[in-house]
């Protein structure tokens, strides 16, 4: 088995963690490969390109929080490599671990085949001639000078609302934990095949989150933006956008498999991070 480590050294300072990976499993004789990020640690092995780690790895390690597993996943679901995310962050929705100490033991069930794969589904949006694929959410948002968007939203072609608002999340369930949450949207299990549509800070009382069947066709049209709005994909801005411009967000065919060790139960996971947060925001 291939094994990669693709890692987040603002969170693993010094490369402590990464390193304590890397011995592991060079005892378990593992063909290791590594991310062109971590050259600086001096590992012997070979350094690969995200797109490349994907192409030959059959599970890569994440050490990082969420935003480092947005940031290969789609290079992974286009090579059909594995995820095993430790989460060094804060909130880790998308962890198997938060214990990097316990992550040796783990890896022999990994190399031993004693796992689940948990797959997830991407959304596709469409917009100005370009593709762009999301795990978590597609955005449309007001710009930093922008006070508010004028948007229409239609589900398969039919009016579903008109927003003045902040902007409008297009989630998938795997994402109704993140950006969708905050914007007080709910949580929808990730087997669930549904897409979650959530105003941000909509002008308006009647205005909700509403969650449709994944085989519908989202299209949202910029209507009135000062001097933009922002179309932004997993956390990161993409393009402007500008009145008259329009969104189509679909379900994808791209998927993801993460892998869960054996016991792996969403909803206990789910009450531990939401229990953790709260505890966090209190301290």
């Amino acid at each position: 088995m291939k094994i990669g480590i693709y890692a987040n050294l603002f969170r693993d300072i010094g490369g402590k963690i990464t390193r304590g990976l890397y011995e592991e499993l060079e005892k378990e004789g593992v063909d290791i490969l590594l991310s062109d990020e971590l050259r600086s640690l001096g590992l012997p092995g070979r350094y690969l390109s995200r797109m490349a780690l994907a192409g030959e790895a059959d599970v890569i390690v994440v050490l990082g929080g969420d935003g480092t597993v947005l940031r290969i996943a789609k290079e992974c679901a286009r090579q059909d490599a594995k995820l095993f995310s430790v989460n060094l962050g804060h909130r880790g929705f998308l962890a198997e671990t938060e214990k990097p100490g316990f992550v040796r033991g783990m890896i022999k069930e990994v190399l031993h085949g004693e796992y689940i794969v948990d797959t997830r589904s991407f959304l596709e949006a469409r917009v100005k001639g370009n593709k762009f694929y999301a795990l978590n959410e597609v955005v449309v948002a007001r710009g930093s000078r922008t006070r508010v968007v004028k948007c229409e939203v239609r589900i398969d072609g039919g009016l579903m609302d008109k927003y003045i608002a902040d902007g409008v999340i297009v989630s998938t369930p795997t994402g109704s934990t993140g950006y969708n949450l905050s914007a007080g949207g709910p949580i929808v299990s990730p087997d669930v095949e549904a897409l979650v549509i959530t105003p941000i800070s909509a002008h308006s009382m009647h205005s909700r989150p509403i969650v449709v069947n994944d085989r519908s066709e989202v299209w949202i049209e910029i209507q009135h933006a000062e001097p933009h709005a922002h179309l932004n994909i997993d956390g990161e801005d993409v393009l402007n956008l500008a009145d008259g411009d329009s969104v189509t967000v679909t379900h994808s065919d791209l998927k993801i498999g993460f892998v869960r060790l054996k016991g792996y139960n969403y909803y206990e996971r789910l009450l531990d991070k939401m229990r953790y947060w709260n505890a966090f925001d209190n301290d």
